[in-house]
């Protein structure tokens, strides 16, 4: 029983997935990390609303983030490239 709830805490506790303010620009380079974090809860709420999914496709963005990065893009946050 307990290695059943240790599995499923360890499996919420991987796919929680917060975005960071170190991940994103802003295309004004004044925005703070309160900024974007008011953003970024914002967008997470809003993230499967047809519009956002649909603006995030036209973005070139797939998979499951698509509407909370198309949200995101709208307000003027890029994602930074990891190479």
């Amino acid at each position: 029983m307990r290695v059943g709830i240790i599995f499923v805490f360890i499996l919420l506790v991987g796919c929680a997935e917060d975005r960071k303010f170190e991940d994103f620009t802003h295309e004004d380079s004044g925005k703070a990390e309160q900024e974007f974090l008011e953003d970024s809860r914002e967008c997470t709420a809003e993230k499967d609303k047809h519009s956002h999914k649909i603006q995030g496709r036209e973005f070139g963005f797939e998979g499951e983030h698509t509407g909370y990065l198309g949200c995101m893009k709208l307000k003027g946050w890029d994602q930074k490239t990891t190479s």
